[in-house]
Parts: C-alpha cells; structure tokens; sequence
C-alpha cells in the first residue's frame, strides 16, 4: 500500500511516544486483568491502517486520533463493565467514554457496540510538560468486551473484512452471528431468572450431587464444618465426593454415605475438626474408618498426605493407589 510521506514522518517521530504509552497501559492492565481473571490483547496501529483511517474523512486533525494505541480487557459477562470502567477512570486521565448501546442503533441492526474508552496516560505534575509530542498527549482506547463479542471479532474479522470481495452473504452472516452474541450476553445476563424456565429433568447423578449439596452445606450454616474449610467450588467438590463413591461401588449407597458423615460430624465438637487436611481429605477417612469405603480402589489415586496420616495412622493405602508428589516412589 501506498500513503503519503508525511503521514510516514509524522508516524515515525510519533512511534517512540506510542510505544511508551502501550508498556505503561499494558503494564497497569494486565497486572488489573490476571487479578481479576480477564483476559487482554493490545496492538499499536500500523501506518497502513492509519493512513485507512484517515481516508475515511471523519478527521479534522492529528491529535483527533484516538487509537494509535488500542487494547481490548475481555470480561467474562457485561456484569463485569462497570468495574473495568472504574477502574480505567482511577488509573487513567479520561478523555470521553462511549458505553455501549450509547450509539442510535435501529433494533434490526447487529454491529460492532462494545464500550470504548479514550484515555491519557495521568500526568506527573512534579513536572511541567508543554509540548505537545510527549506520552501525555497521546489519546489510546481501551474496548470492553464479553468473551462471546471477543470471539465474534476474532472468528469474523478476517474473512469478511480482509477479503479481495465484498460479499453480501458474508456481511449478513457476520451479522446474523453477531445477533446471536447479543443474545447470548443477554442469557448470561439474566441467567438466574432464564433458567427457571428450563424444564427440569429428572437426571440421577445430578439428584445426587445437589443432595449431597445441600446437606453439606447445611452443617456449614449450622456451625458443624468449620468455615475455613468450605471448597473453592461446591459444585466440584460434590463431582469429586460422587466419583469416589462411583469408583468404590458405592454410588447406589449414598444415603448411606450421607448419614454416615452427617453422624460423624455432628457427633464431633467444631473445634476437633482438622484444619491441616481438606474437607474431602476429611470426608474420605471418615468413610474409611467406617469401612463404607474399602480401599484399594481400582483405578483411583487417593490424596493421601504427610497431615492425613499423621491424623490418621490407622489409614494404610499402598503407593500404587496415591497421588505422588514426586517421581521418587
């Protein structure tokens, strides 16, 4: 592609001061995206494109250019917006905000609408910066997306727009796509209340594990299971106490396996409760020592640690049934 010389000049003697700016926000966001789970791409504006967007003739000048740096925070849901938005507006001198929706857009149409903001890098005021060619004049955007708009953009971009021909169908179906990302924000959106109207169905194995669930959590709301000890997820903790089960031929004995552990609980003051070993560690001597589990169990590697054993003595499993933390056994 052919452009103007001086776009390259200018572009060239602008570079330095971009690139500056893209290390300082990467730096800040990615550090504010590992915290918080999201995901983060960036790109610095290539002269081609540049030269693209000025021949679009919505530019007056230079400085109207608000993207030679542009990065994109993916959340996992829109619920997640707002803290993105407040926290780009303590870390970053806020030139304008365009939230999404915020555009006239007829309800037909399925395009583009992510939250952009246009933002500065903040300035030291123990310095006195009046030239115009510095990092602080220079505008960046910062687009919040779901993760279902990121993967429309990325699955659609190239083959419709990076494309020798214009192509109706093409455009349709980009759009047609898009729709259905609205509408899939929307889903997750109101997830609680959408799926109350989900049919229920009548599937054993999830029966089981909301039992298990609930009476679970019931003896941590009744002070039985020390807080401390509550699982990161309760939905894999119940996956993992139902394989146990399943894996020692249990699986038809749960109640059995619930009133055992209900038992054993309640009848044990919270305070001698372990707090060195996990809740499923706990659970799993519990069901050993009662003998409703009986080990080895074929094809099952048990967590069994230095803590468990010390605890329990009476718990003997052999090397080729445990989870090794090493590849000295």
């Amino acid at each position: 592609m052919i452009y103007p010389s001086i776009l390259e000049r200018k572009y060239n003697e602008y570079s330095p001061f971009v690139k500056r700016v893209s290390e300082m926000v990467k730096s800040t966001l990615v550090n504010f995206c590992e915290n918080k789970g999201y995901a983060f791409i960036s790109r610095i504006k290539s002269v081609e494109s540049l030269a693209e967007k000025i021949e679009t003739g919505r530019f007056k000048k230079w400085s109207a250019l608000d993207d030679l740096f542009a990065c994109t925070v993916i959340i996992p849901t829109l619920s997640h917006e707002e803290e993105v938005i407040q926290f780009c507006k303590n870390a970053f001198e806020i030139a304008r905000t365009v939230k999404r929706g915020q555009n006239k857009k007829a309800p037909d149409i399925f395009r583009f609408d992510s939250t952009r903001i246009y933002a500065q890098i903040k300035k030291n005021y123990a310095i006195n910066i009046d030239d115009k060619l510095s990092i602080y004049n220079v505008i960046f955007e910062i687009q919040i997306k779901s993760a279902f708009e990121h993967a429309w953009s990325v699955s659609t971009h190239d083959l419709v727009y990076k494309n020798s021909e214009i192509d109706w169908r093409k455009l349709r179906l980009a759009a047609q796509i898009k729709a259905n990302v609205e509408q899939l924000d929307t889903l997750i959106l109101a997830f609680e209340q959408t799926s109350l109207i989900i049919q229920e169905n009548n599937y054993p194995d999830i029966k089981i594990k909301r039992k298990l669930a609930s009476e679970i959590n019931k003896l941590f709301e009744k002070g039985k299971i020390p807080d401390e000890l509550q699982p990161k997820d309760m939905n894999r903790f119940c996956d993992n106490l139902y394989r146990l089960a399943v894996d020692a031929n249990q699986e038809n004995n749960i109640q059995k396996i619930i009133e055992n552990i209900k038992t054993e609980i309640n009848s044990t003051p919270s305070q001698k409760i372990p707090r060195s070993i996990s809740l499923f560690q706990y659970l799993f001597a519990i069901l050993i020592r009662n003998k409703i589990i009986e080990i080895p169990i074929k094809n099952y590697h048990c967590h069994i640690t230095e803590e468990l054993t010390t605890l329990y003595p009476d718990i003997e499993i052999d090397n080729d049934n445990i989870f090794l933390y090493s590849e000295d056994r």
